[in-house]
C-alpha cells in the first residue's frame, strides 16, 4: 500500500457561504473545523468522480458555459447589443458594479473559486492506494493542479490589470488559495505572486499527468497549450515559443480543412481543439447557453460588429462564424448573427483553446523576438487557411505584431479573448460600430473598468478584501 499526504483536509468556501447564510446552531456542530476531505475519499473511484465534478463546474454558466466567455467579447469592440438587449447592458456600456446586473462580478468570482476549492480537496486528500493505482491518481492530481492553475489564471485575467500594467506586476491580483484552512480570509496577492503560484501548478501537472488527446479532459498537451499562453500574457516571448512548439510539434493535433472549418464548433474532438468544454444533450445550460446569447432561436442579445466583419476577406472561411437573419432591423443593427453556436439546444462545446491559437501565440512571441521569418510563417498558416488565395504577409515589426492581432481577432473571435489581447497590449477598445452610450464607444486606455469590480457578496464577508479603483 502507498499513502499520499499533502496538506491540510479543510473545506474552505464552503464554510464562507455558510457564515454568510446559515444559523449559529449549525456551525456550532463542529466549531472551527469541517469536514476533512479523506472522509469523502476512500478509493481512486472517488477522486475519478471528484476530478469530473471539477469540469462539471467548468461548465456553469457563471463559468466557461456563458458569462466568463461573454465578458471578454461584450467588453470589445467585436459586439454591439440588439434593440431589444436586457442583459449584460451595464457591462457593454461599462456600467457594472459590484453587485450589479445578474450578480455578474460575484458569479464569476464565485465559481472560479468553487473550481479551486474542489481542486484543493483532490490535492489535499490523506487517503492508502495500492500500488497498482499510482499512475491513475497521479493522473487524477495532476488534472487538479492543472485546472486550479487555470482557475487563478481566468480570476486574475477578470479582476485584475494585466501583468506589464505595471513594470514589476506588483498591483493587486486575486487571493491565491492552495489550502482547505476554514477560518482563512484571504487578501489579495500581486499579480506577479498569482502568475508565478500558476507556472508552478502547470508545472507540477506535468510532472504528474498523463499523455491522452481527449480534448474534454486535461492532459500534458493541454498543460503545454496553457502555458504558452500564461506566458504570452507575461511577455516572456521565449517561453511562449518553446511551450508552443512543445504542442505544435505533438501528432495529436492538426489544422481542420478550410471547407471544414465550421465543423471546429459542431462536433466534438476537431482535429485542432486542444480543450473545450463538454456540453452534451444532458448537461448543457439550455436556454443559459452560451449560444443563446446570440443566436436568433434563443435570447440573440448580441450582435456581431461591422468594425470585426470588415476585416475578413470575401471567400474566407470565417465569415461562416456569422449568418444572415431577416428579421434584424437592419440599419446600425445590420443583417448578420453570431453562428459559431448554432444548436438549436444550447448543446455547443465551448473551445477553450485551440491549435491555432497556439500557432498564433508563437507568430507574435517571434514577432516581439524579431524571429520575423518565423512569425510570417505561423501567421501564413492561419490566414491561408481561412483564406486560400490570400497572399503571404511580408511585413515586419509593429505594422507584423498589428496583423497577428487582427488575424487574433478574427479567427477567435467570440471564444473571450478580444479584450484581454487589447489590454495585454495596452490598447483602448474603440467602437466605430457602436449601440452603447455615446461615452461607451470609445474606452481609451487604461482604464479601471477594463476588470470587473469584486462582487458585493465577498466584500461583505472578507475584511481583507480590497476592492478594484472606481467601483
Amino acid at each position: 500500500m502507498r499513502k499520499y499526504l499533502e496538506g491540510n483536509s479543510r473545506l474552505f468556501l464552503f464554510v464562507v457561504l455558510i457564515t454568510a447564510s446559515c444559523s449559529s446552531e449549525f456551525l456550532e456542530i463542529e466549531p472551527q473545523q469541517a469536514i476533512s476531505s479523506n472522509m469523502a475519499f476512500k478509493n481512486i473511484i472517488d477522486f475519478e468522480k471528484a476530478i469530473i465534478g471539477v469540469y462539471d463546474e467548468l461548465s456553469s454558466s457563471n463559468y466557461y458555459g456563458k458569462w466568463f466567455i461573454l465578458i471578454g467579447d461584450v467588453l470589445s469592440d467585436d459586439v454591439k447589443l440588439n434593440p431589444s438587449s436586457s442583459r449584460s447592458d451595464q457591462w457593454y456600456e461599462y456600467q457594472g458594479n459590484s453587485n450589479g446586473q445578474y450578480q455578474l462580478a460575484n458569479n464569476i468570482w464565485f465559481s472560479c473559486y468553487q473550481v479551486i476549492h474542489q481542486c484543493n480537496r483532490i490535492i489535499s486528500a490523506e487517503i492508502e492506494l495500492p500500488d497498482s493505482q499510482e499512475n491513475k491518481y497521479n493522473d487524477i492530481v495532476g488534472q487538479a493542479y492543472a485546472l486550479r492553475a487555470l482557475a487563478h489564471f481566468d480570476l486574475c485575467k477578470t479582476y485584475s490589470q494585466h501583468y506589464t500594467f505595471t513594470n514589476d506586476a506588483s498591483h493587486l491580483g486575486i487571493p491565491i488559495v492552495t489550502n482547505l484552512n476554514v477560518l482563512s480570509k484571504p487578501a489579495r496577492n500581486t499579480v506577479k505572486e498569482v502568475y508565478e503560484q500558476v507556472i508552478l501548478d502547470f508545472n507540477t501537472a506535468l510532472d504528474l499527468i498523463g499523455d491522452g488527446s481527449n480534448s474534454f479532459y486535461f492532459n500534458k498537451n493541454v498543460v503545454n497549450a496553457f502555458l504558452s499562453r500564461v506566458y504570452l500574457y507575461k511577455e516572456d516571448w521565449t517561453k511562449v515559443v518553446t511551450f508552443s512548439t512543445e504542442l505544435i510539434n505533438s501528432v495529436d493535433y492538426s489544422l481542420v480543412e478550410n471547407e471544414d472549418y465550421s465543423t471546429i464548433f459542431s462536433v466534438d474532438h476537431s482535429a485542432e481543439t486542444i480543450f473545450e468544454i463538454n456540453m452534451s444533450q444532458f448537461d448543457n445550460n439550455g436556454d443559459d447557453a452560451l449560444g443563446k446569447m446570440y443566436c436568433n432561436h434563443g435570447y440573440g442579445l448580441y450582435l456581431p460588429t461591422n468594425d470585426l466583419i470588415n476585416l475578413i476577406s470575401e471567400g474566407d472561411a470565417r465569415l461562416s462564424t456569422f449568418i444572415e437573419d431577416e428579421y434584424l432591423p437592419g440599419g446600425i443593427y445590420g443583417s448578420r448573427r453570431v453562428n459559431k453556436y448554432s444548436s438549436l439546444m444550447g448543446d455547443d462545446n465551448t473551445p477553450v483553446i485551440r491549435l491555432s491559437e497556439v500557432i498564433l501565440n508563437r507568430a507574435e512571441a517571434n514577432a516581439h523576438l524579431n524571429n520575423t521569418t518565423d512569425a510570417q510563417a505561423d501567421l501564413n498558416l492561419i490566414h491561408q487557411r481561412g483564406l486560400l488565395s490570400a497572399n503571404e504577409v511580408t511585413t515586419s515589426g509593429a505594422s507584423l505584431i498589428n496583423e497577428i492581432l487582427n488575424e487574433r481577432r478574427i479567427e477567435l473571435c467570440y471564444e473571450g479573448h478580444r479584450l484581454f489581447d487589447l489590454t495585454r497590449n495596452k490598447m483602448g477598445v474603440y467602437r466605430n460600430d457602436c449601440t452603447a452610450v455615446p461615452n461607451a464607444c470609445t474606452i481609451e486606455y487604461p482604464n479601471n473598468f477594463f476588470i470587473l469590480p469584486i462582487g458585493k457578496l465577498e466584500m461583505d464577508v472578507n475584511p481583507n478584501m480590497i476592492q478594484n479603483p472606481g467601483y
